[in-house]
């Protein structure tokens, strides 16, 4: 079982004065040294992220007064009781992956005292950037899935635009937060259950989609069946598209070019279900044909018929922890990545062990 990675970037330098220099604002450092706390105290004091005691509290406003440190509006809304706002822009919120996600994340911010803006892209990069754009300046951090890391549009936003914090799919840029799954220990796990389940003829789906999340639950796919000493470079790779319609044809791909295939993995749950839909439809008997794992957990994976055996990420720590990310970053911060663990859990469309004689 994978552990929690969390790979820290490094925060500001501070200076040893209780008063920075008039050549640099005061940082969140500054203030927690001035008033005679831990950094994290102070950001707890300033976000409202966890209790703090009334004598810690006023203290750090002291701190913030004396060192004229400019807190963030969220911040001043915590303490005044008004509401503060983040932005959460998802692709596709008719997608139970990330309708759960959306619910988890609304449900801890409300619960914290946040409301929260939701923007439904539609897999769309350019409804993305206008989002992104729009939350920038009207709300105190966003939480992003991204419709395409290669081109998300942070480029686009002032140099000093608001926390945002990547959801799933990971950002490359400098002082962008994000919290994802162990993608690439997943698909090792999927490759290892399914050779393990007596799998001999091994083939993805949906593995060649632009999301790095589809790349790297490949590569662990293609790398658990190396470890199974199965020949990887023999493995299909075959259908781009996302949901159930891109599961269904997919398959339909596959059992058309190699219809001995008794093992296929998706990287995600959408495109797994689908997939059993068309493999069903064509007379095939699942798991006694074919042997399909999905990846996500999502409520659905339960209720089908065999009950789809998938990679289960933890979508509520996921929530928390972006949350965690966000107000943490709109306190002042660094950014960090943290990778959460994933489980694979076993149900009817696999066997537990290997295929009788």
């Amino acid at each position: 079982m994978a552990t929690t990675d969390r790979a820290e970037f490094p925060g500001e330098m501070t200076q040893t004065s209780p008063r920075p220099a008039a050549r640099r604002p005061a940082t969140l450092q500054d203030v927690a040294r001035t008033a005679g706390v831990s950094p994290s105290t102070a950001s707890n004091a300033l976000t409202g992220r966890r209790r703090v005691s009334p004598e810690a509290l006023d203290a750090v406003n002291e701190a913030v007064r004396l060192l004229r440190y400019r807190v963030n509006g969220s911040a001043r809304s915590l303490r005044t009781g008004a509401t503060a706002t983040m932005g959460l822009i998802a692709p596709d919120v008719t997608d139970p992956f990330y309708a759960e996600m959306v619910q988890s994340i609304e449900r801890d911010a409300r619960d914290r005292g946040w409301s929260v803006i939701l923007s439904d892209s539609g897999f769309d990069p350019e409804r993305e950037a206008e989002s992104l754009r729009h939350m920038a300046a009207t709300t105190d951090g966003v939480i992003l899935f991204s419709t395409d890391p290669r081109r998300a549009p942070l480029s686009e936003l002032p140099a000093d635009h608001v926390p945002v914090v990547a959801c799933d799919e990971p950002i490359q840029a400098a002082g962008v937060g994000a919290v994802r799954s162990d993608n690439f220990g997943g698909g090792r796990l999927a490759a290892h259950h399914l050779v393990d389940a007596g799998g001999t003829r091994f083939a993805m789906i949906g593995g060649l989609g632009r999301l790095a999340t589809s790349a790297e639950r490949r590569e662990g796919f293609l790398a658990g069946l190396r470890d199974r000493g199965v020949d990887s470079d023999r493995v299909l790779v075959v259908g781009r598209d996302y949901g159930l319609d891109g599961g269904r044809a997919a398959m339909r791909e596959l059992l058309d070019i190699a219809p001995d295939t008794d093992a296929v993995f998706a990287p995600t749950d959408g495109q797994a279900i689908g997939a059993m839909f068309h493999a069903q439809q064509s007379g095939r008997t699942i798991p006694d044909d074919l042997q399909l794992c999905g990846f996500d957990g999502i409520i659905w994976a339960s209720h089908l018929s065999p009950a789809l055996t998938t990679v289960e990420q933890d979508r509520r720590a996921m929530a928390s922890r972006a949350i965690d990310l966000l107000l943490g970053m709109i306190a002042g911060e660094p950014a960090e990545t943290v990778i959460l663990p994933v489980r694979l859990l076993a149900q009817g469309s696999t066997r537990v062990g290997p295929r009788p004689a």
